[in-house]
């Protein structure tokens, strides 16, 4: 195949930021807040959407895309009413979730909360655990972002002595 036949990377970029355009339509997701680039391969969304849970779904739409070499999300969340939480808000919201996560044990995660990013700390027993702590809170409404610095470990019982 000579040179003259094989597709340019512009034309390629285009079809695979349509193929991205069109995989975006659908709910929850407000496709007109969303702005798609493409160069090599690597998209890039840009805009603003409503939670974090729409953030998530629009990077797990682009990437289950063929041709797809990466994904460089500038996507900001901003909710409905333009009102953010307040962090400590947030960070009460976070620990009452995931206390509805009956697998995360009680006491072992530490929330920390600034300016709508949510760190989860602590220890937990397994990478079920780990997940499940974060998803409790991904959704919750004001979250801009998750950093999950769970680490996996043995957890420790409290001991009580006795007197012999």
């Amino acid at each position: 195949m000579n040179a003259l036949m094989a597709p340019s990377t512009v034309s390629i970029d285009r079809e695979l930021q349509d193929r991205v355009l069109k995989a975006l339509e659908f709910d929850p997701l407000d496709r007109a807040a969303i702005g798609v680039t493409v160069s090599h391969g690597v998209v890039t969304l840009q805009g603003r959407v409503h939670s974090r849970r729409e953030v998530w779904l629009a990077e797990r739409v682009t990437h289950a895309i063929p041709g797809v070499r990466g994904l460089a999300n500038e996507l900001e969340v901003e909710p409905v009413d333009g009102a953010r939480e307040t962090n400590a808000a947030l960070a009460e919201a976070a620990l009452n979730a995931r206390a509805w996560y009956r697998v995360v044990p009680t006491g072992t995660v530490k929330v920390i909360v600034a300016d709508g990013y949510v760190t989860l700390t602590g220890m937990v027993a397994d990478s079920h655990q780990r997940g499940a702590a974060e998803r409790a809170v991904r959704g919750l409404r004001g979250v801009r972002g998750v950093w999950n610095a769970l680490k996996i470990g043995p957890l420790t019982q409290p001991t009580t002595a006795v007197a012999g």
